[in-house]
């Protein structure tokens, strides 16, 4: 079958080479990839923390699991941990796992839970996940095929190493064409149309389509077309990371089965467990901490967590970033992956689920001739449009229900007039009820209302608001729920005795 379409992606990194990847074996043989990637140009390689959407993904592109875990540090991440981030004090933590709670299709459990005020926390007695991750358990047993899972999860990986693999996969197995070299001038037909690249060794490269991955810079979205970017500074500060990687003290030591997410006082560290060592880093706003003050808050972090010896290994290093992104990410016959198209921070794992979300829109929708790439572009620019705003109003939730009133940081995080309207609505319906259905009506919804259950009872908003509804009968059991809630607790215990832990699986799988 001939070659009906041609596609240029400028870029590495995770973006580029997923981008390629997906793309070339959705469409073997009718579309030629090629992939242009500067030597000079460094890729970022921070993010290591993917969502459950990236299992389907590489199970499209046809890299097997185990392939994954051997070839790229990998572990199995079941959800985020959270610590500090309601009041600060001792004891202050809650776990987002990925796992919906029981009889989530019909039945708002949260709407129950909220009144309830015994210590005991909403993701513990609703999914067995949140006790398992805690427990540094697997989500899986050793001998379940690759993807299957007893509890749904993602990944930690080593960033660099994945697009290696994702490099190597589609050039050996997928056709990907690989060309190492600078771009130096992108040639248009309008203000609308990219006609040619030329590369720093003179070749010419013509494209239907050309996919811009190449991070802030944004050679061709931004530098050529002239696709505004859209700040977000105001509604949240962090613009900023220094960041570190440190070996275990121990090479066979517990391997966390979640991000570690920890609340500092301009910011918070993540803290990501691979197979050899812990990802880690300090997200914050660089107008109310100076990095010196910022590298030695995460150093002490890292001595705080880790031997003397481990943490002398650690050198950190700072990375910038701009929060907001491009309304307008496919312009013409060129389209933004990645953080060309935009990033926002770090907190719950969004770049990696927005590079996949903008693939698999693309793949699902690719134009088959220069005629249909307006309604397909326009339809792109509101799906990711969208998405934008849902990580948005999501991420705030996290700062506007927190109760720290240590710094101004975090006093202005949570002004209710700088939330979005839609978030500002949310938070005054739940006044009335709990997150549900309503609240994430659409199918594809990056957040599904549960997420909102998990953070919004986990940092205690139902608290406040207890006593305000009129929809509460004064129960304190009912039967049915009483069931589902010891149903949990039995599928809890039963998973606690036939999971391995983290390390004992990956070492299984990685054999």
């Amino acid at each position: 079958m001939s070659v009906s379409q041609e596609v240029v992606i400028v870029g590495g990194g995770t973006a580029g080479w997923l981008a390629a990847a997906r793309l070339a074996a959705a469409f073997a043989s009718k579309v030629k990839v090629t992939l242009v990637e500067s030597p000079t140009v460094p890729t970022i390689g921070v993010g290591e923390g993917t969502w459950p959407s990236m299992r389907s993904t590489l199970q499209a592109i046809g890299i097997s699991e185990r392939d994954l875990i051997r070839d790229c540090d990998a572990s199995l991440k079941q959800g985020t941990l959270f610590r500090g981030w309601v009041t600060g004090q001792p004891g202050d933590s809650y776990i987002h796992p990925f796992s919906l709670p029981a009889e989530y299709a019909s039945l708002n459990l949260a709407d129950w839970w909220r009144f309830r005020e015994d210590g005991h926390h909403f993701c513990d007695a609703v999914t067995p996940q949140a006790t398992i991750a805690a427990a540094h358990k697997a989500p899986k047993q050793s001998g379940m095929p690759d993807y299957a899972f007893a509890l749904n999860y993602g990944y930690h990986l080593d960033a660099g190493r994945f697009a290696q693999l994702l490099q190597r996969h589609s050039t050996e197995k997928l056709g990907v064409i690989h060309r190492s070299a600078d771009v130096m001038a992108v040639k248009g037909e309008g203000t609308n149309v990219i006609s040619h690249l030329e590369l720093c060794d003179g070749t010419i490269l013509k494209a239907d389509l050309f996919i811009d991955c190449t991070g802030q810079r944004a050679l061709l979205i931004g530098d050529h077309l002239g696709s505004d970017f859209l700040s977000l500074r105001e509604h949240l500060p962090n613009n900023r990371a220094v960041v570190a990687q440190v070996p275990y003290d121990d090479p066979k030591a517990d391997i966390a089965s979640f991000t570690l997410s920890t609340a500092q006082r301009f910011g918070w560290i993540w803290d990501i467990g691979l197979q050899t060592r812990r990802g880690v880093g300090y997200v914050h706003d660089a107008e109310s901490i100076s990095e010196d003050e910022a590298t030695v808050t995460l150093m002490n972090y890292v001595m705080a967590s880790s031997s003397e010896q481990s943490a002398s290994q650690a050198k950190p290093r700072t990375v910038h970033f701009k929060p907001g992104f491009r309304p307008e990410p496919w312009r013409g016959n060129c389209v933004a992956i990645g953080l060309s198209a935009g990033f926002i921070e770090p907190l719950e794992a969004s770049a990696l689920a927005m590079i996949e979300q903008g693939i698999a829109v693309l793949v699902d929708n690719f134009p088959v001739s220069r005629e249909l790439q307006a309604p397909v572009a326009r339809m792109f620019n509101k799906k990711m449009c969208a998405h934008w705003a849902s990580i948005q109003e999501f991420l705030m939730l996290h700062y506007a229900l927190s109760q720290r009133d240590d710094t101004p940081y975090w006093r202005r995080a949570r002004v209710f007039d700088q939330l979005p309207n839609g978030l500002q609505d949310k938070l005054m319906l739940w006044r009335l009820r709990a997150p549900y259905h309503a609240d994430a009506p659409r199918f594809d919804e990056l957040f599904p209302a549960a997420s909102y259950q998990y953070v919004w009872l986990g940092m205690n908003g139902h608290l406040s608001q207890a006593g305000t509804t009129t929809n509460d009968d004064g129960k304190t059991s009912d039967p049915r729920i009483d069931r589902i809630l010891h149903e949990v607790r039995e599928k809890t215990r039963k998973l606690q005795q036939a999971l391995p832990s983290n390390r004992e699986l990956l070492n299984a799988m990685a054999s």
